[in-house]
């Protein structure tokens, strides 16, 4: 509705300015700022000169006016077949920016060229329509979004309770998937690690007593053992709706 109002004053204000000729069409009432020529020939020439040479780098340029509205150019980027260019549109300014032909102008006709902005204000009541029966459509909509937006959605305590048992699910997972270390091995028997002590054969010199033996004992090996530690590395796992 807003935006209604400030076209409908835009419109208001060209309504109060335009001439109108012995047939009942508006006066192109065109005027260029830089430009010498004050017929359609010389004036769409120029106006076709800007459109291929001109680059704003985004910005609205004032060219000229019409009935007291700015005219502007804007350059845009664009993509021709693989290759980067530049584009200019043409806009009459009011509260809001109007275009006709999508703001570009005819490159071959200088007469259309020319044209292009009083065609832009003669629409403005089509486009003041089309803003009206959108804004129709969106009022009979309204009483529905509202009651759905004041609806208390049965679903709640159901989410509540899926998300309640999705934590839980990911808790597990990720006790399930985190590092776990294997136990050394227990030391068995040390009798089974131990070499088996061989009985000592006792030798008697000459002339010795037997009560006055002499034993030798082989030392066994100091038993040993290796345990390897194996190490799982995993990265818990998260399961999101």
């Amino acid at each position: 509705e807003i935006i209604i109002g400030k076209m409908e004053d835009d419109l208001a204000r060209y309504m109060s300015a335009v001439r109108k000729d012995s047939n009942g069409n508006p006066v192109n009432a065109l005027t260029l700022d830089k430009c010498d020529a004050t017929d359609e020939e010389g004036m769409g020439k120029y106006l076709q000169n800007l459109a291929r040479t001109v680059n704003t780098h985004g910005e609205y340029v004032r060219v000229g006016e019409i009935y007291g509205f700015p005219i502007c150019i804007t350059s845009e980027k664009a993509v021709v077949e693989g290759v980067e260019s530049v584009q200019n549109r043409f806009v009459v300014e009011g509260n809001y920016k109007y275009k006709y032909n999508n703001g570009f102008i005819a490159m071959a006709d200088t007469h259309a060229a020319c044209t292009n902005f009083i065609k832009a204000l003669e629409h403005l009541p089509e486009i003041i329509k089309q803003h009206q029966e959108r804004n129709e459509k969106a009022k009979k909509d309204v009483p529905a979004l509202q009651a759905i937006v004041a609806k208390t959605w049965s679903k709640e305590d159901e989410l509540k309770a899926l998300k309640a048992q999705l934590l839980e699910l990911e808790h597990k997972i990720a006790a399930d998937l985190a590092p776990k270390h294997e136990q050394p091995k227990q030391a068995e028997d040390v009798e089974q690690d131990t070499p088996q002590q061989q009985p000592v054969k006792v030798v008697e010199p000459p002339g010795q007593a037997t009560n006055d033996k002499k034993s030798m004992v082989a030392e066994s090996a100091t038993p040993y053992r290796r345990s390897i530690d194996y190490q799982t590395h995993s990265t818990p796992r998260s399961i999101g709706l």
